[in-house]
C-alpha cells in the first residue's frame, strides 16, 4: 500500500518578489467575495498593478519595525498571506481561493496572532466583508465575535460594507 506524502505546508515573512503572488491573491479572493457585485467586470475591477506596487512596500519598507506580511506556503507555492499592523491589527488576511478548506487560513491566523501578543496586543481586530459568509464562518469559528462597528469602503462603482471582528489574545482564566 503507497501512502501519498503530505504537503510541505509553512507560514512564513514575506519577502522581495512575493508581491506579485500577494497581490493575485488579495484581487482574487476579494473577486470571490464581491461575485456578482462586480459583474462582468470582476477580473477588471481592480487595479492589480497598484495593489502589487503596495506589497511591495509594505514588504520592502514596512511603516514601523512592528508591521509584518507573513505568507503561507504549499509545497514552495505562495497560498495566501496575512499583512498584521501592532498592536492589534489583522490588516490583511487571504487565501487564494483555490486552496481554501485546508488549514493555510488557521496557520495564518495563528502566527497572526503570535505576532501581535509578541508585539503587546491583548485583542485582534480584522474587518471582513460584510456579505462574505466564507469569512464570517471562519472568524466566527477561531473565536471571533462582531464589534459592533462598520463602515464602507469605495468600491469599483459601489461601496462595499465590512464589519469589525474582534478576539482577545490574552488566556480566559
Amino acid at each position: 500500500m503507497s501512502q501519498s506524502a503530505a504537503p510541505d505546508v509553512s507560514i512564513r515573512p514575506a519577502r522581495p518578489g512575493d508581491e506579485q503572488e500577494i497581490g493575485r491573491i488579495q484581487v482574487d479572493a476579494w473577486v470571490a467575495s464581491l461575485g456578482e457585485r462586480l459583474g462582468t467586470r470582476r477580473h477588471h475591477a481592480f487595479d492589480r498593478e497598484e495593489i502589487t506596487k503596495g506589497w511591495a512596500q509594505s514588504i520592502s519598507q514596512p511603516p514601523t519595525p512592528g508591521h509584518q506580511v507573513l505568507v503561507a506556503t504549499s509545497d514552495g507555492t505562495i497560498v495566501g498571506f496575512a499583512a498584521m499592523s501592532p498592536p492589534n491589527s489583522i490588516v490583511a488576511l487571504e487565501v487564494d481561493p483555490a486552496w481554501r478548506r485546508r488549514g493555510h487560513g488557521s496557520r495564518l491566523l495563528a502566527a497572526a496572532a503570535d505576532h501581535l501578543r509578541n508585539n503587546g496586543g491583548k485583542e485582534m481586530k480584522i474587518w471582513s466583508l460584510e456579505q462574505d459568509t466564507v469569512r464570517t464562518e471562519f472568524l466566527a469559528g477561531a473565536g471571533f465575535g462582531e464589534a459592533g462597528m462598520s463602515r464602507e469602503l469605495e468600491g469599483p462603482g459601489f461601496a462595499i460594507p465590512e464589519k469589525l471582528w474582534h478576539a482577545s489574545l490574552t488566556d480566559a482564566s
